[in-house]
């Protein structure tokens, strides 16, 4: 009869002892799901940043992108629908997204100080590369037309300050200093024939070059 007793007892423990390794398997379980849950929610916090670009707010923080990189085409969605006026063109090639800024809205004749609208212009755009990592190459670009003064003997001159002149302003609205390049074109590569006073205009532009993530 004690026998009997003492078996009964051991049996007893085997079921405690399976309910615990049990119970920490849904422990371990719950963890995993929680840590899925909460790597969705990064991806909600890209959204919610890129959101807040086109507020008005504060800029979103680049480092909501950590990670995986951000799509091209994604971002060249995203600067589509950004209510910047001044773009003139946006396309995309295998260099990157290139968007193109009209040189009256930026800067006045013959100048490389940009104008009040183009300090506006380019605090808008900076929201939108202050949230995503890629390089920034800006360009500078004029027509055929030559220029000589004191300040710019040649259209080499005008176009590279003019590139520097947006690096310096997107570095004061807080993008990284090391993402940027500037290139100063004169009339080298024209988008257009220089024909007219209608085409010139359009190859005095600005073009700021979003590189693909790695390069």
């Amino acid at each position: 009869m004690a026998v009997q007793e003492e078996v009964e007892c051991e049996c007893g423990e085997e079921r405690v002892e399976w309910i615990y390794t049990y119970g920490d398997m849904v422990t371990l379980l719950l963890c995993f799901f929680v840590l899925l849950f909460a790597m969705s929610k990064s991806d909600e916090q890209k959204f919610k940043a890129v959101s807040a670009s086109f507020r008005g707010g504060p800029p979103a923080s680049p480092f909501m992108f950590s990670g995986a990189p951000t799509p091209m085409e994604n971002i060249e969605s995203v600067l589509k629908k950004a209510d910047i006026a001044e773009v003139t063109d946006i396309t995309m090639d295998d260099r990157g997204i290139a968007v193109s800024f009209s040189d009256s809205a930026m800067f006045g004749p013959g100048s490389a100080e940009p104008t009040e609208e183009g300090i506006q212009t380019i605090e808008k755009f900076a929201r939108i590369l202050y949230a995503i990592p890629n390089r920034v190459i800006i360009e500078g670009h004029t027509d055929n037309v030559p220029i000589r003064s004191p300040a710019f003997p040649s259209n080499w001159e005008l176009s590279g300050a003019r590139a520097g002149s947006i690096a310096r302003l997107l570095e004061y609205f807080g993008i990284d200093s090391t993402r940027l390049e500037i290139a100063g074109y004169g009339s080298t590569k024209p988008k257009v024939a220089n024909d007219s006073p209608e085409l010139r205009q359009l190859n005095r532009r600005i073009d700021v070059l979003i590189k693909p993530e790695g390069y």
